[in-house]
């Protein structure tokens, strides 16, 4: 009745190239909507890492400075990617903290590259804003704001 053909009694074995073709192309099409996401995330974290830093330095600078240790000023240089914390004057006991190479830190005109917190008060004369913005994406930025009176808040 039925015959048995040794060509249909095989089994295939193994992927054909077109299954690996189609499957190779979802995989990509996978990575290339995950992996934008993934950066986007990084930037974050580091635009929140690095204000979470900026504003520990700043405020462990004007403690030192409000306690009169050594009776002396306390303050925080400031640069792009790095603020440096120091005694009396620039130079003098050096912190060194880096901060990410994901972001970029700027500040306004009042406050220069340097916050010096006076002795006792804790006061600055140097108000204003530093601005803390994703190299990859402009739009993700935050502002610390530093009053005349010593105060620090992150907007």
């Amino acid at each position: 009745m039925f015959k048995y053909s040794k060509k249909n009694n095989k089994l295939n074995k193994g992927f054909t190239v077109i299954e690996i073709l189609i499957t190779l192309a979802i995989i990509m099409m996978l990575v290339a909507i995950v992996v934008p996401s993934f950066s986007r995330v990084g930037g974050s974290e580091a635009l929140d890492t690095s204000a979470v830093t900026i504003m520990s330095v700043l405020n462990a600078a004007k403690s030192m400075a409000v306690s009169s240790k050594d009776a002396s000023d306390y303050g925080v240089r400031i640069f792009n990617n790095k603020l440096i914390s120091f005694e009396n004057s620039y130079g003098n006991n050096n912190n060194e903290v880096d901060i990410s190479n994901l972001v970029t830190i700027s500040t306004s005109t009042g406050i220069g590259t340097d916050v010096i917190f006076n002795n006792v008060s804790g006061s600055t004369s140097a108000s204003g804003t530093i601005q803390i913005t994703v190299l990859s994406d402009s739009s993700k930025n935050s502002t610390i704001r530093i009053y005349n009176t010593g105060l620090i808040e992150k907007n």
